[in-house]
């Protein structure tokens, strides 16, 4: 099961900036792109050479995949909350943390020997699929409510 949510932790962050280009935030769109050009090539560094956990590379690496779950949260947020712009964004961020602190404290009750930062690691990728899978479900319901012109 963990596979799962890795690998479609994965690929919605490859399709998070079609989010934001989706809704105009070309910005936004791009700095996902480096981020994750950049998150792809660390990648590929590290598992051709092989580098130790206290590389530079390998460090790089972990920033970077943590910094590209939480755009593609954000991005999915911003896809989200450009239905209705009249709303907060506070309450779309709240479940954002309820799904983390949910998935980090299913993720400590599975295996409570790992480390945090895998701990944290794994929480933050059941998030992005929870919170993404569920931004698009609601964005599925809403274009099904629209009425047929």
């Amino acid at each position: 099961m963990g596979n799962f949510f890795v690998n479609l932790a994965l690929f919605y962050m490859m399709v998070s900036p079609a989010f934001a280009y989706r809704i105009g935030r070309k910005r936004v769109a791009r700095m996902n792109m480096i981020s994750l050009l950049l998150y792809i090539v660390s990648w590929g560094y590290v598992l051709g050479a092989g580098t130790s956990s206290e590389h530079p590379v390998s460090i790089l690496w972990g920033i970077l995949l943590f910094l590209n779950l939480l755009l593609a949260v954000m991005t999915s947020a911003m896809f989200l909350y450009d239905r209705r712009p009249t709303r907060s964004l506070l309450p779309i961020g709240a479940r954002a943390i309820i799904f983390f602190l949910g998935s980090l404290l299913v993720t400590y009750n599975l295996d409570s020997h790992e480390v945090l930062g895998e701990k944290l690691l794994q929480a933050s990728m059941m998030t992005v699929v929870l919170f993404v899978t569920s931004v698009i479900w609601i964005r599925l319901r809403q274009i099904n409510r629209q009425p047929d012109m």
